[in-house]
């Protein structure tokens, strides 16, 4: 009955499914070390590509006839000659049987979402994708936020220095092409992924240090904020606690939100471009860009997954982010 009530209110249902997504995100980036496999396992034969169904997969591994068909695949597809088949068929009738894995093996370790060129599990490359788009979104968030806060509430709460030194910071800052700023710090020093972030973040500071000191210069002239300079409050409590966490925190968490869903959408970007995460690190971005002969050859899900993974990533922090938004609004009276 109560989730009921919670998504009658504005935003309930956005903030639920936003919430529900980012929660799978951070679950999937933390837990990612315990169960992902980077580099071909025994599952793969011969580095072959995977469609996402496994079954097919073992009946050729596992008969006479499927593995015939296999090697006569594998023949025409990279020019090898019959003799080369006959050869590799003898060497598996000779003893080498062992090295194809048997059915248990094969339900044990299927590949649910296939594998790509290299016959790299597609599961665990997305896995090890979350976790590289979402901590790299931290770091830009880190700079965004905690230096954008509080140049928003010193511009806000204090008149003169403070408010002419955020309106020629922040106008410098957005004078500033975002993507050229990010590309000139990545050719002048080692591409980083971590350090890429941190300067889409201080692209971001305006953004947040604008709406901040806006709402602040409105609320440091109401009645409760000159009541409590009366009562003999310092200008750190005053910011910190009523300003901040009482009046904007939900302004915070609202930026945190589409902070960390244009850092993914930026970072696998830059990725694609080979800018970003390189190899052998992975990134939906880069997972994308090694697809990207092999999506009109019919091998769709190497390029399906990622993209569906970063759609609804950004979806999820957009939907978290515009939930909050919209309870703030109903709350305030807007």
């Amino acid at each position: 009955m109560s989730l009921l009530v919670f998504l009658r209110k504005p935003g309930g249902w956005r903030m639920l499914t936003g919430g529900a997504i980012v929660v799978f995100l951070v679950l999937t980036a933390v837990s990612g070390n315990f169960w992902t496999r980077f580099k071909s396992d025994e599952m793969d034969f011969e580095h072959q590509l995977v469609p996402p169904s496994s079954n097919w997969l073992m009946h050729l591994t596992t008969t006479e006839a499927g593995r015939k068909l296999l090697l006569q695949g594998n023949g025409s597809a990279g020019g090898s000659s019959v003799t080369a088949d006959e050869d590799i068929l003898g060497a598996l009738d000779d003893g080498t049987k062992a090295q194809v894995p048997d059915a248990s093996l094969l339900t044990a370790h299927g590949h649910v979402l296939g594998t790509d060129k290299n016959g790299r599990d597609m599961t665990a490359l997305l896995v090890a994708g979350a976790r590289n788009c979402f901590l790299p979104g931290l770091v830009a968030c880190a700079v965004a936020l905690g230096v954008g806060v509080w140049l928003g509430l010193l511009a806000g709460y204090y008149d003169g220095r403070w408010r002419l030194f955020a309106q020629v910071f922040n106008g410098t800052l957005l004078s500033m092409p975002r993507m050229v700023l990010i590309l000139v710090v990545i050719c002048a020093l080692e591409p980083n992924v971590y350090l890429t972030m941190a300067v889409l973040g201080v692209t971001l500071i305006p953004r947040v240090s604008e709406l901040i000191a806006t709402r602040v210069r409105a609320l440091s002239k109401m009645g409760f904020i000159l009541a409590a300079k009366e009562g003999g409050l310092g200008d750190f409590r005053i910011l910190t606690r009523h300003l901040f966490w009482y009046q904007n925190r939900a302004v915070f968490f609202v930026q945190f939100s589409l902070i960390m869903a244009e850092s993914i959408l930026v970072e696998t970007t830059l990725s694609y471009l080979q800018f970003g995460t390189r190899p052998p690190e992975v990134s939906w971005g880069n997972i994308i860009e090694g697809s990207r002969l092999t999506f009109f050859s019919g091998q769709y899900w190497i390029t399906f997954f990622p993209a569906a993974a970063i759609v609804l990533a950004i979806l999820g922090f957009f939907y978290l982010g515009d939930g909050l938004n919209a309870r703030l609004a109903h709350r305030e009276g807007r």
